[in-house]
């Protein structure tokens, strides 16, 4: 299955949940429920993990400026689930889209 962009992934699940790790992470970080499903409707997908059957959302909060990186599960064939959120930092991101590189431990 090639999932190209969010309306492609949104057009095959009937429905899509928020699980309750998600909405516990996105508290962590100051956000809320409606900002999960905002970045998913308004995100781009910036990865795929396709053996486990898992996607990254990169997308905008509701009221403010801020990406928020949204993992979405699709093993289900009737529901796609929203599994965690987070804001992406540095240096693991360069910026919302992009990878930063993680420096070797220190030794």
């Amino acid at each position: 299955m090639s999932i190209t962009d969010t309306e492609d992934l949104l057009s095959r699940w009937k429905r899509l949940r928020v699980s309750d790790h998600a909405l516990r992470e996105a508290y962590k970080e100051g956000l809320r429920g409606k900002d999960i499903l905002h970045a998913i409707f308004n995100g781009r997908i910036v990865e795929h993990y396709p053996k486990r059957r898992r996607l990254l959302i990169a997308g905008p909060v509701v009221q403010y400026p801020l990406p928020i990186h949204v993992v979405c599960d699709y093993t289900d064939n009737t529901e796609l689930v929203a599994v965690t959120v987070y804001i992406p930092n540095r240096p693991r991101w360069i910026n919302e889209h992009i990878r930063g590189m993680i420096p070797p431990p220190v030794s």
